[in-house]
C-alpha cells in the first residue's frame, strides 16, 4: 500500500508546519490590575487578540496554579493540591510542592516532546527534571531572582532554533502584592516596567515568526489584607497540623474523633469548613489523599495564620499585606489573559485547566491519558 509512506510524510510535514506556541504566566497578575490604564501597550496587543479572565483552582496559589496550567487536570488529579501538605504515607511536611516527583499526571511538556513538538520550558512549577523518563528539549530549573529579562532571552533563542512549544514563567507582582498589598505604588510600577517590557518584545516574535500562537496567563489574583484569624487559638486543645496558603488552609487532625468538634469551632469563627469528603465537588478536591482532613476557607480580606512562634510570625509577613488561595468565586482571584494569533474578540472566563488542552489542539499534541479540561 504505497499510500502509507506519503500519509506519514504528509502527518510529519503537518506537524513541523504548525505555528509555535508561546506560553506564558505572570506569578500573581490578577484580572483587575490589568487595565489600559496599568498596561496600556499589553491592553493594545489584546485588542488586536482575545483578552478574558483565568479562573484558578482552589485554593488559588502559585504551584496547584501552574501546576494545573501545565496538566489539564484538576488539583485530586494532578496532586499538587498547594504550596504544601502532609505526605498521607510518610505524614512529613511537603513545604515546597513544585518538584517533578510530587506530580501524578502528565505535563503538557512530556505530552509534547512525546508527540514530537520540540519543546523548551522556563523556570515552570514542576518541570525541574525527567517525568517518566521523559524530559523536554530545553529546560531551566526555578532559581530565585531571576529577571523576567531572561525568561525571554530563552523564549526568543527557543523559538529562532525551531522550538513548537515555549512555556516560561515570569515573576509577575506576587512579591510587590504580598509585601507592600496589590493596589501599592509598588505593584503599579511593575506593571508598567512588564508593560514597557513585555509589549514590544511580543511585537518583535509575532513578526519573526509569523502565525504564532501566544497564550499569557498567571496562576492567582491578590486581595488585599484586611485581618487574621489565628488558627492556633481557634483549634485550642485539638492536636492537629495546620497548613496555611493565606485565605485557606488544610487542617490534618492526630484524632478523626475530634472532626465535629473542630469543624465547629472553625464555622464559630466565621470560616467556611468541610471534611475532605464533603468539599463541594466544583472544588476538584476530595480525591486526593494529600489534601487535609479538614479544608477551610476565609472570607475574602482574611488571612490565615498558622504561627506558634515570633520566628514564625515573621515567616508569615507574605500575607499581612496582600494574599490568595481563596476560590474562583472570589473575583480577585481571577487573573489575566491573553491569547494572540488565534483570531479576535472577548474570551469570558476559562478555567486554568482549559489550558494545555487549547495549547495541545494548536499543536496536535496527544496525551497519555486525557486531561480534564476541554480545548477553548
Amino acid at each position: 500500500m504505497r499510500f502509507l509512506p506519503i500519509l506519514t510524510l504528509f502527518c510529519a510535514v503537518a506537524l513541523q508546519a504548525a505555528a509555535p506556541v508561546l506560553m506564558l504566566s505572570a506569578d500573581g497578575l490578577g484580572a483587575n490590575q490589568f487595565t489600559a490604564h496599568t498596561m496600556p501597550k499589553l491592553w493594545a496587543l489584546s485588542e488586536e487578540g482575545r483578552r478574558g479572565e483565568g479562573l484558578p483552582p482552589f485554593p488559588a496559589t502559585t504551584f496547584n496554579g501552574h501546576a494545573t496550567m501545565a496538566t489539564g487536570c484538576w488539583p485530586e488529579h494532578h496532586g499538587i493540591v498547594a504550596n504544601g501538605y502532609l505526605d498521607p504515607t510518610t505524614k512529613t511536611y511537603v513545604g515546597n510542592a513544585s518538584y517533578v516527583e510530587q506530580l501524578q499526571r502528565e505535563p503538557l511538556w512530556v505530552a509534547a516532546t512525546r508527540s514530537g513538538v520540540r519543546t523548551a520550558v522556563f523556570q515552570w512549577v514542576g518541570a525541574t527534571g525527567p517525568w517518566e523518563g521523559v524530559s523536554p528539549w530545553r529546560m531551566e530549573v526555578f532559581r530565585l531572582g531571576r529577571p523576567d529579562a531572561e525568561a525571554l532571552a530563552f523564549s526568543e533563542a527557543a523559538l529562532k532554533d525551531g522550538a513548537g512549544l515555549v512555556m516560561a514563567y515570569l515573576s509577575g507582582t506576587d512579591e510587590e502584592g504580598h509585601l507592600q498589598g496589590p493596589r501599592s505604588p509598588e505593584v503599579l510600577k511593575k506593571l508598567k516596567a512588564m508593560d514597557e517590557q513585555l509589549a514590544p518584545w511580543l511585537r518583535r516574535m509575532q513578526a519573526e515568526h509569523p502565525g504564532l500562537h501566544v497564550l499569557i496567563a498567571a496562576d492567582h489574583g491578590m486581595a488585599v489584607m484586611k485581618r487574621r484569624i489565628h488558627l492556633p487559638s481557634v483549634l485550642d486543645g485539638i492536636p492537629n497540623e495546620a497548613i496555611t496558603h493565606g485565605g485557606s488552609a488544610y487542617i490534618y487532625l492526630k484524632e478523626p474523633k475530634d472532626g465535629p468538634k473542630a469543624l465547629a469551632r472553625l464555622r464559630k469563627a466565621g470560616l467556611k469548613a468541610w471534611t475532605r469528603a464533603e468539599v463541594p465537588p466544583r472544588y476538584h478536591l476530595a480525591g486526593s489523599p494529600r489534601v487535609g482532613d479538614l479544608v477551610v476557607l476565609a472570607p475574602e480580606g482574611v488571612w490565615l495564620s498558622r504561627a506558634r512562634s515570633s520566628r514564625e510570625e515573621e515567616g508569615e509577613r507574605h500575607g499581612r499585606s496582600g494574599a490568595h488561595a481563596y476560590s474562583s468565586e472570589t473575583q480577585i482571584m481571577h487573573t489575566w489573559l491573553i491569547v494572540l494569533g488565534a483570531g479576535k474578540g472577548p474570551l469570558g472566563p476559562k478555567p486554568l485547566w482549559d489550558f494545555a488542552p487549547t495549547v495541545a489542539a494548536w499543536l496536535n499534541i496527544h496525551w497519555a491519558q486525557a486531561p480534564d479540561g476541554q480545548a477553548f
